[in-house]
């Protein structure tokens, strides 16, 4: 429960006499750090009422040694300290980036496996326990802003019970699991709130914590609770490594830019093991017979599986009614290959052909012919398929991050996102025209960018549009991470997210988030729509306006990526449901009610309840996402 209790004078918490603690003095100031004799004495932190704060060394209960001093306004002063004055100094005006002690990491102790004190680059400090050089133990935690957390603590996050303390007086003692308060049944009392976060990152205790992670050997945390040691290549792991994942799973093998990728083992939590060759982070399963044809390996009839034709050609993806059907790998003898859609054994939709001669045909398929690049757009096609610029138009923002340096690499977020956009370029999608339509790709979905394009097109929306984002990435409690993510800043909070929707004039809004903690088929003959964008645009207006937010995973859950299915799960069965596997009354329009029940029944199935979508938001169920053909 949360407490308002009056300030006073007393050991919060620790030994405040020969040993780590933290005290609360009478005036409102707070000491974290070593005691001796009762006294600060050794690396410590202490934080004023007005914001003001000290970071380094004490001796006899004064800043003593090394230090910086750091004002409101983010000015500094550091150098030298005796009894209390600086000797030597160096007065500067703070840059955004030099906001933060100039010292960071294991200041004092056995960081390793005992106890240490760390102080972290966005000026958090803890006192306590390590184990294998992360925060792991008892111990005690105090934040830039003044807040504390003492209690138990797991690879680097609150874990078990412990008491989170306020600067406004208000505290939270219970349980924790993985820095978020829990009830007895281990409920998340606060889901999406970042509840232990008030330095601008969600762990204390993030990024490289031993050696060379740039282009050496290292021990790299992730702001996720995961953790990679061995070697690095420009800032990934490359090489011979071990990964630790945040629910227990280990991989031991080779690397490549991030990714598992060479011989390994991955041991999972629950007791199996998967050995053997590894390809971009998916499990390559060795071939019973070379020589043999037909299904190899998996469900050949409805469900995923590997199968060779007579001819020597393999096909690795799912099957319906005994063909490929959905997202599969076509690889031919001659050393061709294609990886993209199917249907009834042909390709179809968006796919991928690469010819060994290395030329390469991207963009949509039909019975298997190719019909075009549908990720580029000319002006002409884009006013041909343009829907009446009378009445609701829809506006959509498509992100898709995987080539993350500051957390773990991804798979299939990129590819997600592409395949999304293409949907919405469809009739049934709305037939979204290029200027209405923007998507982010890895290097240009920073932080800045996202919310720039948010702004140019959500605000220019009108009351009977909808607009759509989707967000396809990594995700941390009340947050999801752009490509530009250091491990402490640039997070794009889910409140930021929520404060750009409600400022859009639109009267229809749809988030869509898989994250961690969501041509000649446009054109109009005749001047006129399609009739199944008619029903699109007619549908829309005929529904309440509000804001419906879908996503991928509840605050507690890891979102997960198939190798099976070569997409995040969330997306794949999103894509699925919005091309008609939702329509659950079968008058050939997705509402977003029907839409949601499809994805979290598919989702929970699949995952066997590891992964459950949540949808919020005060919105009509009847509002329309797809139409069919």
């Amino acid at each position: 429960m949360f407490l308002s209790v009056p300030l006073s004078a007393q050991c919060v918490e620790g030994d405040c006499y020969d040993g780590d603690g933290i005290y609360r003095y009478p005036d409102g100031r707070r000491y974290t750090g070593a005691f001796q004799a009762g006294a600060p004495e050794g690396e410590g932190a202490l934080y004023h009422p007005n914001g003001e704060r000290y970071l380094g060394q004490f001796a006899a209960g004064k800043p003593h040694g090394q230090g910086i001093y750091w004002y409101p306004d983010g000015s500094f002063r550091k150098g030298r300290w005796q009894n209390g004055s600086l000797l030597e100094s160096e007065s500067n005006k703070a840059q955004l980036q030099e906001r933060g002690p100039t010292r960071y990491g294991c200041v004092e102790g056995d960081c390793e496996n005992g106890n240490g004190t760390y102080l972290s680059p966005g000026g958090a400090i803890y006192v306590g326990q390590f184990k294998n050089g992360e925060i792991h133990g008892q111990g005690v935690c105090t934040y830039a802003d003044g807040s504390s957390y003492q209690g138990q603590w797991a690879h680097r996050y609150p874990d078990g019970f412990g008491t989170k303390r306020w600067t406004d007086g208000r505290e939270y003692s219970g349980q924790w699991r993985r820095g978020q308060p829990i009830t007895q049944e281990g409920i998340f009392l606060y889901p999406n709130q970042p509840v232990t976060a008030a330095d601008g990152g969600f762990v204390p205790q993030s990024g490289c914590i031993n050696g060379d992670c740039e282009n050496g050997r290292g021990v790299y945390a992730y702001a996720d609770g995961s953790r990679y040691e061995g070697s690095f290549l420009l800032g990934r792991p490359h090489g011979k490594g071990i990964f630790f994942y945040p629910n227990g799973d280990r991989y031991d093998g080779q690397f490549a830019y991030g990714l598992p990728h060479g011989q390994g083992t991955r041991s999972y939590a629950n007791g199996s093991v998967q050995q053997g060759e590894w390809v971009e982070g998916g499990f390559l399963a060795p071939a019973r017979n070379e020589n043999r044809k037909g299904c190899l390996q998996g469900d050949c009839q409805n469900g995923f599986g590997i199968y060779r034709f007579k001819e020597g050609d393999r096909y690795e993806g799912t099957f319906v009614n005994g063909q490929p059907e959905g997202h599969g790998i076509v690889t031919y003898k001659n050393g061709d290959r294609y990886e993209g859609e199917m249907q009834e054994g042909a390709f179809a939709g968006f796919g991928i052909y690469y010819e060994k001669s290395g030329a390469i045909f991207e963009g949509s398929w039909s019975a298997g012919e190719y019909l075009g690049n549908t990720r580029k757009h000319t002006t002409e096609q884009s006013t041909a398929a343009a829907p009446r610029e009378n009445g609701p138009k829809t506006w959509a923002l498509i992100i898709g991050v995987s080539s993350y340096r500051h957390m773990p690499a991804l798979r299939f977020p990129d590819d997600d996102a592409y395949r999304l956009f293409a949907f919405l370029k469809s009739p049934q999608g709305g037939a979204i025209p290029d200027e209405r339509m923007q998507i982010l790709i890895d290097e240009d979905a920073t932080r800045q960018n996202i919310l720039h394009a948010m702004e140019g097109l959500f605000l220019r929306a009108g009351p009977e549009d909808l607009v759509i984002l989707y967000f396809s990435g990594h995700g941390l409690p009340g947050a999801f991470l752009p490509i530009d993510y250091d491990g402490i800043s640039n997070t794009l909070t889910h409140q930021e997210i929520k404060h750009m929707l409600d400022m859009s004039p639109a009267g229809y809004k749809l988030c869509l988030a898989d994250a961690c903690h969501s041509g000649g088929l446009l054109a109009a003959r005749g001047g006129q729509l399609p009739d199944v964008l008619s029903r699109y645009y007619e549908n829309l207006s005929q529904t309440r306006p509000g804001t419906a937010l879908i996503m991928s995973s509840k605050a507690e859950e890891t979102s997960l990526e198939s190798s099976g299915l070569r997409q995040g799960v969330f997306s794949h069965f999103l894509l699925r449901g919005l091309k008609g596997e939702a329509d659950a009354d079968r008058d050939g329009v997705v509402r977003i009610q029907e839409l949601f029940t499809y994805i979290d029944q598919q989702v929970n199935a699949y995952t066997r309840h590891q992964q459950s979508p949540v949808i919020q938001g005060d919105y009509d169920q009847r509002m329309p996402i797809s139409v069919l053909k």
